[in-house]
């Protein structure tokens, strides 16, 4: 295993024996979804396949795939525990204890290489219990993932208080089919999205300065008022907080986040737990209920809320013994017990025995009048002597040092003053540091490892995309991210535009890159000039729906795009824009466009609300939705508006073009475009670095032109022909076929 680079690595494990199949599906889906999903990263990101097998046969390599077999895994663990190399027992349940062993080892020594970028596994009751232990050893946040059998049953032995997700299998893990083969994929799909999302905001955390730190609060129904007093105060103060509710679980999950790093200082207002674990309630904790506060040494105010009282279920739950105490329906589904009296000298003890051990600073808050909502004057468990009792033995068992003060208050739990007196406990012993969170480590790769880029590849999640579905944009990233790779292999973007199916066919046949759809296309196509595309003859959205019934079929892999007239004021455009999206459309241009207008006419459009600004607002919509956007620039203000609404290709417009037997004649010279598609890309790129920039139109129509500017710019990645790509090379050839024909001679 030392071979295995130190970079960033996803682990997908099962017992390879019996899951041969499912998981050669599972790791497939994650390195294909990982590499479509998020490009940025997949390339940083390994998929790394770990057999933890129990069987008799041994696997010793996975496809192409990195792979950690189980006799790795074994030595690993052998040298660990100093013992010869260990071998599997032949008893199941031992075989499966000493593989929970190891593969926990492995995977704790990968984190602590800061390689982990996540881990996903899958199997029944026995693989479950193999992969969870080891899953959840790794800290909240770093995406782990088990699609199991048992995952729809009684899980909190397999989860505990992680974040692990438990994905149901629905059928058994026994073969892929039409079943298996959803939940597998979409496993893969999640599980990947999580990796890309959180590398993401890992490297998007620029400010590591102004995070804020983080105190954990504990609450119970009957202490919200107190609870939500210290949070508005410590969020006043500059604090984040995270309120867990008192039911055993809320305590252990507290405390997992205590010892993660991820709680810097915890206010333990609600203890409630202590009497449910003393008295035998249905919400306790357990022996080690406050050890990771005081162990990890950080600020911690301690209150007895809720101590009052056991939880039970319904009340004909509550064990023969407790019938008779003095009990309170909540709910039908929740019956409390009041405490007595030597049950609260046994609490207090538990607490005072923890707290003395404690070498950090703490601060002890008793409210005397009461310590719930149900303790007060006239409420159904007021009993002064059983809290006074509490109060009492905290305060003669406690040992006061200088860190360690108890103070008593003539308040109720619930009463503002209190809740004051708990934060002014907690700043008085928290002095705030600039940054308290410490963010995990990111392990970038060797740069022997990735390829040099000469552009770079912007960072994408759904936030950035409010309107975006998943699938949409995770084509578009996918479609950019070739793009990129083209770019940084010198090679340039060729799109081009298609008036009819046979076009679009052989213009991806050639090896187009991009494919548009807009009316002129059809007009082209019919012999009549571009320009047609712009004039009162057709509905120009409508022929663009048309249009894609022909074109959309014959086109199997190209990204096609749709010209769409944004300044149709007879299109609801969100609504049209979600229809093209529903058709196929992989992403819009802007076309017609009132950029090929100038003088009065284009004024007096401007003036009367039917400018380029409103081509500028249908491109923001589509880049919300996901949806690629290729706008043409016509000058530089252009290009700096299309850019700041997320234009992800600027086409850089020089006019008509001019060849051909129906091109313009008038137009810049080859040379004056070298000049303006310049200063429409630097334009862009002082906006977006990464923003890719076509050149389009005039005099730029054949390949030698194209070329000529391609080479006198910088920043301009390629070409995108419509005339010169569909209607010369149509009018070359039929004229030069036919000529051929009309050579023949008969005799």
């Amino acid at each position: 295993m030392g071979n295995i680079k130190d970079f960033l690595q996803v682990f997908c494990i099962a017992t390879a024996d019996t899951k041969h199949e499912e998981l050669l599906f599972l790791s497939e889906s994650v390195r294909s979804n990982l590499t479509t999903f998020s490009p940025s990263s997949s390339s940083k990101v390994q998929v790394v396949v770990v057999d933890v097998s129990v069987g008799s046969n041994e696997i010793n390599s996975f496809k192409d795939f990195k792979f950690v077999s189980r006799k790795e895994l074994l030595s690993m663990y052998s040298e660990s525990e100093n013992k010869p190399e260990i071998q599997m027992p032949e008893a199941r349940g031992e075989a499966l204890g000493v593989m929970n062993k190891a593969l926990t080892l492995y995977i704790k020594k990968a984190h602590e290489r800061g390689v982990v970028a996540g881990v996903i596994g899958l199997g029944g009751s026995g693989g479950t219990s193999i992969l969870s232990p080891a899953f959840k050893s790794l800290p909240l946040g770093v995406p782990k993932i088990i699609i199991s059998t048992v995952a729809s049953g009684q899980t909190e032995p397999y989860i505990g208080t992680s974040d692990l997700v438990l994905f149901p299998s629905v059928v058994d893990i026994c073969g892929i089919n039409n079943v298996s083969r959803v939940i597998l994929s979409n496993a893969g799909a999640a599980f990947s999205g999580m990796v890309s999302g959180r590398l993401m905001s890992l490297k998007e955390s620029v400010n590591p300065g102004s995070e804020k730190c983080t105190v954990g609060l504990t609450m119970f129904g009957v202490t919200t008022p107190c609870v939500n007093a210290v949070k508005e105060r410590l969020n006043k103060e500059g604090y984040e907080t995270l309120v867990f509710h008192a039911t055993g679980v809320g305590g252990r999950a507290m405390e997992d986040l205590v010892r993660g790093g991820f709680i810097q200082g915890v206010l333990d207002i609600t203890t409630t737990e202590v009497a449910d674990h003393i008295v035998g309630g249905v919400m306790a904790c357990d022996e080690s209920r406050f050890d990771a506060i005081i162990e990890k040494k950080i600020p911690f105010v301690l209150s007895v809320g809720a101590l009052d009282m056991v939880n039970f279920g319904a009340k004909n739950t509550i064990p023969a013994e407790f019938q008779q105490r003095k009990i309170f329906e909540h709910n039908e589904q929740v019956s409390l017990m009041r405490t007595t009296v030597e049950e609260n000298k046994k609490f207090a003890a538990f607490i005072a025995k923890k707290l003395n051990k404690s070498s950090s600073k703490i601060r002890v808050c008793l409210p005397e009048i009461g310590i719930s909502a149900l303790d007060a004057p006239g409420k159904p468990f007021y009993d002064t002597n059983a809290t006074g009792t509490l109060i009492e033995e905290l305060k003669r068992l406690i040992e006061p040092t200088d860190d360690r003060k108890v103070k008593v208050y003539q308040y109720h739990i619930n009463d503002t003053e209190f809740a004051k007196a708990l934060v002014d406990s907690f700043l008085e012993i928290h002095k705030k540091p600039n940054n308290c969170t410490q963010k995990p480590r990111v392990v970038e790769p060797d740069a022997s490892s990735t390829p040099s880029k000469t552009c770079r590849t912007i960072p994408y999640n759904l936030t950035n995309f409010p309107d975006a579905k998943p699938e949409t944009l995770q084509r578009t990233q996918g479609v950019l991210e070739m793009l990129r790779d083209q770019i940084r292999q010198g090679k340039p973007i060729i799109g081009a535009g298609a008036g009819t199916g046979i076009s679009a066919k052989f213009e991806e046949a050639g090896g187009v890159d991009l494919i548009v759809l807009y009316n002129s296309g059809r007009f082209r196509m019919a012999g009549r000039g571009s320009l047609a595309g712009l004039l009162p003859f057709a509905d120009a959205n409508a022929i663009v729906v048309e249009m894609a019934n022909e074109v959309l079929p014959v086109v199997k892999e190209v990204a096609v795009l749709a010209g769409v007239c944004g300044t149709d004021p007879f299109r609801r455009m969100d609504h049209f824009l979600k229809q093209l999206e529903s058709i196929g459309f992989c992403g819009v241009q802007n076309f017609p466009t009132v950029g090929l207008f100038d003088g009065n006419f284009r004024q007096n459009l401007e003036e009367t609300g039917m400018g380029y600004g409103l081509e500028v607002e249908m491109i923001k919509k589509a880049h919300k939705m996901g949806l690629l956007t290729t706008p043409y620039a016509f000058n530089e203000e252009e290009a700096v508006e299309m850019t700041k609404v997320g234009a992800d290709i600027i086409v850089a417009h020089m006019g008509l073009t001019t060849s051909g037997s129906i091109g313009a004649k008038t137009a810049v010279t080859l040379e004056q475009s070298v000049t303006h598609v310049q200063a429409i890309a630097d334009a862009a790129h002082k906006i977006n670095p990464d923003a890719i920039v076509l050149c389009h139109g005039g005099p730029i129509s054949g390949p030698m032109e194209a070329e000529f500017v391609l080479k006198n710019t910088n920043g301009v990645h390629g070409f995108y022909g419509a005339s010169s790509l569909e209607r010369l090379p149509v009018e070359q050839a039929i004229k030069g076929t036919v000529q051929q024909y009309k050579a023949i001679t008969l005799v």
